[in-house]
């Protein structure tokens, strides 16, 4: 009631001084206004109020997960008024924080924003706000929507040129030179024939060279890649989580996107505020579930700096884990003593790959090196020291500080 007498009150009002005048000059065409002015300021509160209650508002997202930096689209569609409604309405979509406002085109009944999302996350889109005015702009009614659509932004997907992924036989689970498997339905290009199957022939590229030439397809192997992004921190970190958490978060991604590019099953585990497991399969329905869980990721302080929680889940998970698959360990940093316990456990994997992050920064290919130092500069150097050895053994250690790039990471 209080709403409506707020939003009558201006034609009433309007209506009361006709009246007044009326009594003073008299007139008929005095009274008539008066008595239209009154019997609209009356009814047409009324009949926006109904309208506002028949109303309904669609949201629609065209991406619900979507890439930090990458611009999405929603589309806000009003609906329950009718084709001859004299009505005006007005929408109005309240984006929350981190979902940075583009672009907004008005529509008939309707409105598109254009936006993108500035930080890893799963966000609720705002409500939309609905105002409705009468044809002579004297009454406004405000309603709000609330929304109920979420979009989930994952961190920006890095290009890495090359992983050292050592393929297996899907037969004796053996080391072997080259991919057993070929994924016919992928050609990455062609070489010169030579004993290849009659079926590999590149007819079309013969026939413009003069010369056979042979198809190249991308390898498929039974390899599994395992993705153990630890996001436990031992102590207060100096730098920004926000950062640090967005940072490994993205090479995780950059490393599930590769396994699935080359057809490899993958599987990714997040340990950190809780502690997720996509599972392990292939394709681009996973991938996005990997994506997600590294969207909602999230790093946490250990009480205990000693406790090693990465190898703790290694060893109560390690039947999970397929056999002979090879684990990429994503970390800030890590002791000695750590490195020997996780060779213990070499007979599971065909290879370990150890990145660290020890100051939780790095640099992207080609950028300029700063000028800081490192923190624990005489264990990073006792690590890199042994990068050779471990590389004997099958183990990958990449150790990415302010001044390396993820050029360690796939071999440049």
């Amino acid at each position: 009631m209080s709403q409506y007498v707020r939003t009558a009150s201006r034609g009433l009002t309007l209506g009361a001084v006709l009246v007044l005048l009326w009594l003073i000059l008299g007139g008929k065409a005095i009274f008539f206004t008066a008595c239209m002015v009154v019997l609209y300021s009356v009814l047409m509160p009324l009949w926006m109020e109904h309208c506002l209650d028949a109303a309904s508002v669609s949201v629609f997202l065209k991406h619900q997960l979507v890439m930090m930096g990458k611009p999405d689209m929603v589309t806000v569609c009003l609906s329950g008024f009718g084709d001859w409604n004299p009505l005006q309405y007005h929408l109005s979509l309240n984006l929350p924080p981190y979902l940075i406002r583009k672009l907004e085109r008005p529509t008939d009944l309707g409105l598109t924003v254009f936006f993108e999302v500035n930080r890893r996350g799963e966000y609720r889109l705002g409500d939309t706000t609905v105002t409705v005015e009468d044809p002579f702009a004297l009454f406004s009614l405000t309603r709000v929507f609330r929304g109920s659509e979420y979009v989930t932004a994952f961190p920006r997907l890095l290009s890495l040129p090359k992983l050292r992924i050592a393929l297996t036989s899907p037969l004796d689970g053996q080391r072997v030179r080259f991919a057993p498997n070929y994924d016919t339905s992928q050609l990455t290009g062609v070489h010169a024939y030579a004993n290849d199957s009659m079926n590999r022939i590149h007819w079309k590229a013969t026939a413009h060279s003069g010369t056979l030439y042979a198809k190249d397809f991308s390898p498929s192997a039974s390899k599994t890649v395992v993705i153990l992004l630890n996001l436990t921190l031992r102590h207060t970190p100096i730098f920004d989580t926000d950062a640090f958490e967005d940072y490994l978060s993205a090479v995780a991604g950059s490393i599930a996107n590769y396994a699935n590019d080359a057809h490899l099953p993958f599987g990714l585990v997040v340990l950190g505020q809780d502690q997720w497991s996509s599972g392990f399969g292939s394709g681009a329905a996973h991938l996005v579930k990997c994506l997600s869980l590294l969207a909602r990721a999230r790093s946490i302080v250990e009480s205990d700096p000693t406790k090693a929680v990465f190898l703790d889940y290694l060893q109560t998970k390690r039947f999970a884990i397929p056999l002979r698959s090879q684990l990429f360990l994503i970390q800030q940093e890590m002791a000695e003593t750590e490195i020997g316990t996780l060779l213990k456990m070499r007979e599971q994997f065909s290879r370990l790959s150890i990145v660290l992050f020890p100051q939780g920064s790095f640099r992207l290919y080609g950028e300029h090196k700063t000028l800081y130092f490192m923190q624990d500069y005489a264990q990073i150097e006792r690590l890199k020291a042994v990068q050779k050895i471990l590389g004997d053994a099958g183990v990958d250690l990449s150790i990415i500080g302010l001044n390396d790039t993820l050029g360690s990471l796939s071999g440049m």
